[in-house]
């Protein structure tokens, strides 16, 4: 209780209330004045340029109130500024608060996703907002990571696509993405202190594919770098990522900003990579940088590229060209709240059905459902930090299924329920979990769920046989100690404004389950390969790890980095590889229908040289159901020169089928996804040889598998 207590206040006091939205800098001066219509965006970046003064430009690369790019009225340029982020829109008011981005993975829904982005633009336009500081994409190293509702699961190839349609959602709508925190920030430990360790291979493999995805693919407009130092040097000043990879390898041609309060130095980041310093210009000031030009260890001429790059950026979106708050746009409507509801849908992972307990069948009798658990009067719409957005409404699962219900049965919800009640029961229901005061940003959370809610799990199996648990978590934990004696367990995630309303339409059948699990639920928190290098109790409490001063090494000196001694293997690589049974699989996902999938072809047994092959399978539902099925394609390596995982994710497509319905699902494969990065030779590659194609809805439930040979 002390613990959570501190976080509210914590959180009010670090995150802030809901403030009006920004009015703008500008009177009559226009950006239309120093700039052509007919202009490139990088030309009108150019144009402006050659118009700021010294003074200007280094002001420019510096925050302004906490969350904005600095206007330059005299120009006609107004302040662009920027919002968290990922589930919604926080700091502007109230807005439409979206699933978590792992609950969104969990859709594996590209469409869905872009949708969803979409409807965030237009809410930002709305309130004046020209940068979302989303989406987050760092890879679930530990389970227990208090961030990873934040981000999009263990698998680089699923966190890509989904990354990839989140931003041109917002970008194709006029708002700047912001793909983060670059790079390998797996843990909120103790984020300002400890570092990452790791090899070239299991950078390149599982840590940056979604940003290189991001870039290359996407074309996203702003990459944010990590609190954590990489290898031993801090994120915000590591050139070999900022600039050697990130700019000069692959590209990108963005900013680079840095997340709030990570920089400890002037010339460092500078000379890095860093394009901009948030939230304001602690270090990369006049008196810092000019100090510095005279000295002869900076130059005006990477100042520009700093100051082109975020000017083209905002350019490419049209935010210089438009009213800083769009009249035409809408803060919220039913088209805001039905996009939530379809993502929240599409998200919730049925993880365990047995004997049918699900859905609740109000047809078949006047059903009384008892209503238990830590979360089930007060069901968390998302985890706590800096992607907090404020929720219009929010609704408990106690009283969705109670409006749902209404005279068709009875809905009791009881805190501590007796073991008498719950046996009169038909039903019961116990919602349990985390809130925004225990998973969240600044710390790590717990493996298990609390001894109260495992109690209560326990007691409720004992004594009633159609007991369903619901996980309002961001992630997995553990559930090695009750899943084997209830009959049903709904993964929830924390689904945004709809909460209690899209858990209950599951619960009651409305919905039928299509969400597939971005992660692996270990039965042991030993069974993840990563945990041999992590804390042994990461849910342990400390204030000062908590409050301890960002951005100030003197009060906070590095700690011993974890070293990422597992390597690739992460996640169901490490799982399937070494043959640990999860408790659930990585892909694994049910429905209140089945899906048969079969007929697996390929147009061709060899793939040449920048060649390509088609999959093709067939998937029927032979249920009496309509639903949704994602079929997931892995990529084995018969033979390689280094150690590869027993099956990697390379192609997925989701399909919706009417009961009875059959349907083709047609995936491709190229060199793409058969290489791996090989640190001897500095790059990538893919060997000659036998590759085998295993096709099904999990990781651990294959279908039909297929051969073919790569240059040979």
């Amino acid at each position: 209780m002390l613990k959570e207590t501190f976080f509210k206040i914590y959180q009010k006091l670090i995150f802030g209330e809901a403030k009006s939205p920004r009015e703008s800098f500008l009177q009559d001066v226009r950006v239309d004045s120093f700039t052509d219509r007919n202009d490139t965006p990088a030309e009108k970046a150019r144009k402006i340029l050659g118009q700021l003064t010294l003074e200007e430009k280094i002001d420019f690369i510096g925050g302004y109130e906490w969350f904005a790019v600095r206007a330059v009225p005299r120009l006609g340029l107004d302040a662009m500024w920027m919002a968290d982020a990922s589930s919604g829109i926080r700091g502007v008011g109230e807005s439409t608060v979206f699933p978590c981005l792992v609950s969104m993975a969990a859709s594996w829904n590209r469409d869905l996703i872009h949708r969803s982005a979409a409807v965030m633009a237009e809410e930002c336009r709305a309130k004046g907002i020209s940068n979302l500081l989303a989406p987050g994409v760092n890879i679930a190293r530990v389970p227990t990571c208090g961030r990873n509702f934040e981000y999009m699961g263990e698998d680089p190839y699923l966190a890509s696509e989904m990354a990839c349609s989140y931003i041109t959602g917002l970008q194709e709508n006029g708002i700047v993405a912001t793909i983060k925190h670059f790079a390998a920030n797996n843990s909120d430990y103790d984020r300002n202190k400890t570092g990452s360790d790791l090899d070239d291979r299991t950078l390149r493999e599982i840590y940056l594919p979604a940003f290189e995805a991001a870039v290359k693919k996407a074309k996203v407009l702003s990459v944010m770098s990590s609190y954590n130092p990489v290898n031993g040097v801090s994120a915000s000043e590591n050139r070999r990522l900022l600039t050697d990879i990130l700019k000069n390898e692959w590209g990108f041609g963005g900013f680079v900003v840095s997340d709030w309060l990570s920089c400890y130095d002037a010339e460092k980041p500078f000379n890095a990579g860093l394009d901009l310093e948030m939230p304001n210009a602690k270090y990369m000031n006049r008196k810092n940088l000019m100090r510095l030009m005279d000295k002869g260890r900076i130059t005006v001429a990477d100042l520009d590229d700093k100051v082109l790059r975020i000017l083209t950026s905002f350019f490419a979106v049209g935010a210089y060209e438009r009213p800083i708050a769009d009249a035409n746009a809408a803060e919220n409507g039913p088209a805001h709240q039905k996009a939530a509801y379809d993502a929240a849908a599409e998200g919730i992972v049925l993880l365990k059905n047995d004997n049918k307990a699900l859905p609740l069948d109000l047809s078949q009798q006047q059903m009384t459902i008892l209503v238990t658990g830590s979360r089930a009067k007060d069901t968390e719409t998302g985890g706590g930090g800096s992607s907090r957005p404020v929720a219009y409404r929010k609704v408990s699962l106690k009283d969705a299924l109670t409006e749902r219900v209404g005279q068709s049965g009875k809905v009791i919800y009881k805190s501590s329920p007796s073991a008498a009640q719950m046996k009169k029961a038909d039903a019961v229901v116990l919602c349990v979990g985390f809130s925004y005061c225990t998973e969240g940003e600044f710390h790590d959370r717990p493996w298990k769920l609390s001894a109260k809610d495992r109690k209560l799990i326990l007691k409720a199996a004992a004594s009633q046989a159609r007991t369903i648990v619901v996980l309002n978590t961001g992630g997995a934990v553990e559930t090695e100690e009750w899943s084997g004696k209830v009959p049903a367990i709904v993964d929830a995630f924390y689904p945004g404004d709809p909460s209690g309303n899209v858990i209950a339409d599951v619960l009651l059948g409305k919905i039928n389950p299509s969400g597939k699990l971005p992660f692996t639920f270990g039965k042991k928190w030993d069974d993840y390969s990563s945990v041999s290098n992590y804390v042994d109790k990461p849910e342990k409490f400390g204030l000062l790890r908590i409050t301890g001063p960002a951005g100030n090494r003197t009060l906070r000196r590095l700690k011993k980095p974890f070293v990422y001694e597992e390597g690739i293997f992460v996640g169901y690589r490490h799982f399937d590889t070494a043959g640990i049974d999860p408790a659930f699989a990585f892909g694994h996902g049910l429905s209140y229908t089945n899906f048969e999938i079969s007929g697996l072809k390929l147009s061709g047994g060899k793939m040449k040289k920048d060649g390509s092959i088609e999959v093709s399978v067939t998937v029927r539902n032979t249920g009496n159901v309509d639903g949704s099925e994602v079929v997931q394609l892995y990529i084995s390596d018969t033979e390689s020169s280094l150690p590869r995982p027993a099956k990697e994710l390379k192609a997925f497509e989701k399909v919706f089928l009417k009961a009875g319905e059959s349907g083709t699902v047609k995936m491709i494969l190229t060199e793409e996804s058969l290489r791996f990065y090989n640190p001897s030779k500095q790059g990538w590659c893919v060997e000659p040889g036998e590759f085998t194609v295993s096709v099904g809805n999990s990781s651990r439930n294959i279908a039909e598998t297929a051969v073919f040979t790569y240059g040979m």
